[in-house]
């Protein structure tokens, strides 16, 4: 793009673009810039070339006419690499020849332009056509006049390496900005995919639990409920269905409970782990009347909150599983410590459920789902006389 136009929005900025600097200043102005800086040119030949004669005044016009026509066109159609050292050697010529024609400020203009522009250009052809436009500047007077102004020349000098440092300097910065800012919208741009992962992981973090909550309670109270209405149909008196009618009630306020733990878990107060086992066996024992036996072998570890999560809501999964689909004649938990894992265990024995295909149904996918968010494993199968479910944690 050209030091002038500011061009249609680009990504980083790639150092190998030599002609690639960033705009000076938007389109509208630098047009308007290119235009007076053409009348400048033309109005200081115009009133110099009086004083000329013979063909020194078209050579003079002649250098003005090219930096005229060249100068908008490259300013407003942006050139790049050999290009546009070819029309910066072109102004350097320009101005070279008005200095030793015409000394003075028409002269010294066209050299600052084609300093500045070349500053633009890949080294080794800017630099040298830089220095090539400096030095002929300030030869052209010394060849012509053939005497010296020792402070002229060295403040003219002085100002002309000023204008090449401060262009390139400025050039500099200016990409470094772009890059700056293209890395903060990759910055941004990844906060912003982090967050949407962050937000779809908690969706399914509050899906399993709901999943889990609402599954183990309302299963026991609708085994309760079908209970309690068969024995009110039968034995409308009895006094077992009055009973089973409270216990219905306590169903539903540990179901209660159970949805205040899992809120308080979910703000992040502590979460349920190894030590609510004996009372999902305890409840679940007192529910179905199945005899349901805990073991626990070797010595506890720690685990991390989410792993012991993943353990007590697997084991509550999978005793809601064994209520709503199996006729169990046992239960039996197993939880067994080593220096490394943790290794849970749910099995029912009694009569065969069908098949159940790897990955079906909302409870085993969340248990698995568990099982990798804590890094560990599980195993769901049927065995000859019941299912099992087999969760390993890494310590």
């Amino acid at each position: 793009m050209n030091l002038l136009v500011a061009p249609a929005r680009s990504p980083v900025a790639d150092p190998s673009d030599e002609g690639n600097a960033a705009p000076l200043l938007p389109a509208r102005a630098a047009r308007d810039v290119a235009l007076v800086l053409d009348a400048l040119v033309l109005l200081g030949v115009a009133r110099a070339v009086p004083s000329l004669a013979g063909p020194r005044v078209a050579l003079a016009w002649l250098a003005a006419l090219a930096f005229a026509v060249t100068f908008p066109l490259a300013t407003l159609r942006p050139l790049a690499g050999r290009p546009l050292v070819a029309v910066v050697g072109l102004w350097g010529l320009c101005g070279v020849a008005l200095a030793a024609l015409l000394p003075g400020g028409v002269a010294l203009l066209l050299i600052v332009v084609a300093i500045i522009q070349a500053s633009r250009c890949a080294a080794p052809l800017g630099p040298a056509v830089a220095l090539a436009a400096g030095l002929g500047y300030e030869a052209a007077p010394l060849a012509v006049a053939r005497v010296v102004d020792p402070s002229g020349l060295l403040s003219s000098t002085l100002g002309l390496v000023f204008a090449y440092l401060a262009a390139a300097g400025f050039r500099r910065l200016r990409e470094e900005k772009r890059t700056t800012e293209a890395l903060l919208r990759d910055v941004l741009a990844g906060r912003d995919a982090q967050v949407r992962a962050a937000t779809l992981d908690e969706r399914a973090r509050l899906a399993r639990e709901i999943h889990d909550i609402l599954a183990h309670t309302l299963s026991a109270l609708a085994v309760q409920l079908e209970g309690t209405r068969l024995l009110v149909e039968q034995r409308p008196s009895d006094p077992a269905a009055v009973a089973a009618l409270a216990r219905a009630s306590s169903l539903a306020r540990e179901g209660l409970e159970e949805t205040k733990r899992a809120v308080e878990a979910l703000r992040g107060d502590v979460l349920p782990g190894p030590e609510g086992l004996p009372r999902l066996a305890a409840a679940f024992e007192r529910d179905t009347a199945v005899p349901c036996r805990l073991s626990v072998a070797g010595e506890p570890v720690a685990l991390s909150s989410e792993a012991r999560l993943a353990l007590y809501r697997t084991a509550q999964e999978a005793l809601t599983n064994v209520r709503k689909h199996a006729v169990p004649a046992s239960v039996a938990i197993s939880l067994r410590y080593s220096a490394r894992e943790a290794e849970l265990t749910v099995e029912d024995v009694g009569a065969p459920r069908p098949l159940v295909p790897p990955g079906s149904g909302n409870g085993l996918n969340g248990m698995r789902e568990r099982a990798a968010l804590a890094c560990g494993r599980l195993e769901a199968a049927p065995t000859p006389t019941g299912f099992r479910v087999r969760l390993w944690l890494p310590v």
